[in-house]
């Protein structure tokens, strides 16, 4: 019992560790919009081999064009852009945007 006590703190720093870096744990990747949907909070990338990648938005999620930050609906098809995203559960959700026209 006194060695299960002595594991506790030590247990719950890791488990507090992996929880601060599992955000940080973001993938990127890079494309050209296809689509837009914003009133869905929704847009289709094609990324560099011909796949679609669709990306939903959270209302936080930072979008910028040529570094000035806008708004979803100001993308347009064809922008190529860098979408920073993570996953929930089947959903990828965009966290960030960079447009380059």
């Amino acid at each position: 019992m006194i060695r299960l006590l002595k594991w506790v703190p030590v247990v719950l720093a890791l488990a507090f560790l992996v929880g601060l870096t599992t955000p940080v744990m973001a993938a990127e990747t890079q494309g050209k919009i296809k689509s837009v949907t914003a009133d869905k909070n929704q847009f289709v990338m094609t990324d560099n081999d011909g796949k679609d990648w669709t990306f939903d938005m959270k209302e936080k999620a930072k979008i910028s064009v040529d570094d000035k930050e806008v708004k979803l609906e100001d993308l347009k098809a064809g922008d190529k852009v860098t979408v920073t995203y993570g996953k929930e559960g089947e959903k990828l959700i965009a966290k960030e945007v960079r447009a380059k026209r």
